[in-house]
This record gives structure tokens, C-alpha cells and sequence, in this order.
């Protein structure tokens, strides 16, 4: 079986490499095309543009953020390091400033994403279907389904999964097997979120649940100042290792940069950026107009690159420094390397902060992801829906033990193909709209100047 899942992990990995540096041109010209023509067009005719008070957005915010943010930034984050690691590249830090470069093309296309669908009135399913065609629509719905519950869903398992493994080592010596955290830890997260989905309350469960999220992230920020004013020695290394990393990169395929790819990969994975679910989670907030809207998400957007990119980044550099992380790594070594040098600075702190953090953002992405198949798959029976649901949490717990590079890689292929369509579509509106600009001027000017003509007309025979 190992060799099997072996194979398979190496293929998806080969399909990952190749398709990311062809994509990642169009992808950058596409965004800023996309937001140039937001913020210069859209938004100066959008006469609904009044900002409401920033404690009217908490709520909506709040909601998103505990869609957002989670272990699976860490594990993501963690994994492009150990991808850096492992093609060569000896100061991975540079993966922070990739990334922020990247963060400043994707943040607005969030914004951009959000106010067209709301100025529209169409989710992203439906603005695909009508800019490219019904099957794109349906394949964009299928890819992004199996990518949150699946692909998404995996790194939560992974977590929670791993802070169970070094909670039972810290507090009884006892190591798990891969076997007894399956059964003992990974079913019954299953049962649990199965059985929450079964009795129609998920909602209610997210609702509460996004709530106490806001309290994990406010302390893991608190835990990581801590960390960082115990560490401050540390600070000058990281940001010249970062440097380094920066200016001298590994490239790869076409002279794409692998730490803008990867930087670019985690960017979309954990703000969710181009893939059309900050849409769909502002959807439930009709009465914003789309300015507001999209205000909404740009928030948790920005707080989830700074939790995921910057502090997972930084602790994972110390603790290399400190040879208490090792790059390059399986998934549970990683995740559990960077619990232990967050634990080695701030002790038992630490480890219930991040411990609380992992077990309540992962119950919530992974409930939260059901409203998403809801969304996307409006017309299946609900007990469709929730057959489809279940499956996939189930493989995806199963692979988060035994296989787990498979879900990440398989992840980066489905954000190639999710946030390919959805840009796509958004790109071609956006040329429909300006064509569309172009002539209507073309066509007032064109009256203007026949009127001139009969007007200059006019003063001849009257003359």
C-alpha cells in the first residue's frame, strides 16, 4: 500500500510542477488586469459604495476568517518550505518577501472577486457559465468541492491529528502508531462532523464556533509576540536570510522563480484569493452593497496571510536554526517540529494556545466546507450532498495518516484549475465590460459629431 500511495504522490507532484510555472504568467497579468480595471471602472459607477461602520463588519468578518484561517495555513506554509528545501534552496525565509509580493497582487483581486459578483448578482458558477461555458461551470463546482473538503479538510485532519500525537507524548510518554491515531483520533473527528451535518445544525456549530475563533487568533498573535520579544536575536537572521532567499532564487520549467510559485500557491490556498469562495461566503450578506461586501473578506484575507505566510515562516526559521525542525520532511515530522520550537520558547503556553487554535479552526473549516458543497451544488437532494460530504472526509482523514503528501500535492493542482476558471471568467467579463465601454463612447461621440455636421448644415442654407 505504501508503494502505492508512493507512486501516486510522485505523479501528482510531476503534474504540480509542470502546469504552475506555464500558469503563473497568465495569472499575475490576469489579476492586475483585473484589478486595475476594478478599482478604475467598477467601483467610481458603483453608486452604493458607502462604507458601513467597521463593527458592522466584525461579524461577517469574523464568519469568514474562521472559514479561512486554520491549521492548513501552517501546514501549507510548512510544506512550500519543505518543497524549497528540498530543490535546493538553502535560505527558505525568502518564501516571506515571495509572498508578500504575491499578497500584493491577490488581496485586491479578493476585493475585485467579491465586488463584481455582488455588482453582478452571480455567484461564481454562474459568471463562469455565462463567460465560458456550462461545463467549464460544472468542473470549476466538482474541482472546488473536492479541493475544500478533501484537499482543505486533509490539512485540518493533519493538525488536529498531530496536536493529539504531542499531547499524549508531553503528558503520558506514549508515542502513537500511525494505526492508533487513525482509529483513536481521525474516526471520531469523522463521526463527530459527520453526525453534526447529519442533524441540519452545522450552522449553528459554525456560528459559535467562528465566535471562538476570533478568541484563538487573538491569543495565538498574543502567543507569537511572546514568542518573537523571547526570540528577538533571531529577528536579524531571519529577515537576512530572507533576503538572500529572495534575490538569489532557485527558478525552475520556464524561469519562474520557485519561491514566487510556491509563495503564489499558499498565498491562494490560505487567503483563498482568485478561487470564487470569498464570493460565495459574502453571498450570505445580501443587503451589502459590493464595495462593503468585499471589504468583508479583504480583512480575513489579510489577517490569514500575516498568521499563515509571516509567523509560520518565522518559527519555522528559528527552529531550523536551532535544529529542532528539519527541512526537508514528511507532513507529521514538519507539523511537529514546529509545534516543539514554539513549545521550547514558550512552554506550556504554547502548547494549549496552538493546541485550541489547531482543534477549533480545524472543527470549523471542516464543517464549513459542507456550505460550500451546498452552494455550489444548490439542486442535489440533501441527502446527496451529505453522501458526498461524508465520502470525501473520510478519504481525505484516511490520507492525512497514511498518504499525506498526496493531499497537499493534489491541492496545488486543483487551486491551478479553481482559480484558472475563476479568473478566466472574470478576465473575459472584464473585456466584454471595457469593449463594451469603448463602443458606447465610440457611439456618443459618433452622434455628437453628426449633430455638429446637420447643425453646420443648418447654418449653410440658412446663410
Amino acid at each position: 500500500m505504501k508503494e502505492s500511495l508512493s507512486y501516486i504522490a510522485d505523479f501528482t507532484s510531476s503534474i504540480s510542477n509542470f502546469v504552475w510555472p506555464l500558469f503563473l504568467p497568465l495569472l499575475i497579468v490576469s489579476s492586475l488586469f483585473i484589478a486595475y480595471t476594478t478599482f478604475t471602472l467598477l467601483v467610481k459607477t458603483d453608486r452604493n459604495s458607502k462604507t458601513i461602520s467597521f463593527k458592522k463588519m466584525i461579524g461577517p468578518a469574523s464568519i469568514s476568517l474562521g472559514a479561512k484561517i486554520g491549521t492548513g495555513a501552517i501546514i501549507g506554509v510548512l510544506g512550500s518550505l519543505n518543497k524549497l528545501s528540498d530543490a535546493g534552496q538553502g535560505f527558505i525565509e525568502g518564501i516571506v518577501l515571495w509572498g508578500i509580493l504575491g499578497a500584493c497582487m491577490l488581496i485586491p483581486l479578493t476585493y475585485s472577486e467579491t465586488f463584481i459578483s455582488r455588482r453582478l448578482q452571480q455567484s461564481p458558477v454562474e459568471y463562469i457559465r455565462h463567460n465560458i461555458s456550462r461545463h467549464a461551470a460544472f468542473f470549476y463546482s466538482v474541482s472546488l468541492v473536492v479541493l475544500y473538503i478533501f484537499g482543505f479538510g486533509g490539512f485540518q485532519f493533519n493538525g488536529i491529528d498531530t496536536v493529539t500525537s504531542i499531547v499524549v507524548s508531553k503528558t503520558g510518554g506514549e508515542t502513537l502508531t500511525e494505526m492508533q491515531r487513525y482509529l483513536f483520533v481521525i474516526i471520531p473527528i469523522i463521526l463527530i462532523a459527520s453526525g453534526i451535518i447529519l442533524t441540519k445544525k452545522h450552522s449553528l456549530f459554525i456560528n459559535s464556533l467562528s465566535g471562538m475563533i476570533g478568541l484563538a487568533v487573538v491569543s495565538y498573535f498574543i502567543f507569537f509576540f511572546i514568542f518573537l520579544g523571547l526570540t528577538a536575536e533571531h529577528i536579524p537572521v531571519f529577515l537576512s536570510r530572507a533576503w538572500e532567499g529572495f534575490t538569489n532564487p532557485l527558478t525552475m520549467a520556464v524561469g519562474a522563480p520557485i519561491g514566487l510559485i510556491f509563495g503564489l500557491q499558499r498565498i491562494i490556498q490560505t487567503s483563498e484569493a482568485g478561487l470564487g469562495t470569498s464570493p460565495l461566503a459574502a453571498a450570505e450578506d445580501k443587503d451589502m452593497s459590493p464595495h462593503n461586501a468585499a471589504m468583508t473578506q479583504v480583512i480575513p484575507t489579510a489577517i490569514t496571510v500575516a498568521v499563515s505566510l509571516l509567523i509560520t515562516s518565522y518559527i519555522a526559521s528559528y527552529g531550523i536554526a536551532h535544529h529542532l525542525i528539519m527541512f526537508p520532511a514528511d507532513g507529521i515530522s514538519r507539523l511537529s517540529g514546529f509545534f516543539n520550537t514554539a513549545i521550547s520558547v514558550t512552554g506550556s503556553f504554547g502548547l494549549v494556545v496552538m493546541s485550541v487554535f489547531a482543534i477549533l479552526s480545524g472543527i470549523t473549516t471542516l464543517l464549513g466546507s459542507y456550505f460550500f458543497l451546498t452552494q455550489l451544488f444548490i439542486n442535489n437532494r440533501e441527502n446527496t450532498n451529505i453522501a458526498i460530504y461524508m465520502a470525501l472526509i473520510v478519504i481525505a482523514g484516511t490520507l492525512a495518516v497514511f498518504g499525506f503528501n498526496i493531499i497537499f500535492d493534489v491541492v496545488d493542482i486543483l487551486l491551478f484549475a479553481v482559480s484558472g476558471l475563476n479568473v478566466m471568467a472574470l478576465t473575459l467579463y472584464l473585456i466584454a465590460f471595457v469593449r463594451g465601454k469603448e463602443h458606447a463612447v465610440s457611439a456618443e461621440g459618433q452622434a455628437e459629431q453628426e449633430s455638429n455636421i446637420g447643425y453646420t448644415s443648418a447654418r449653410a442654407s440658412i446663410d
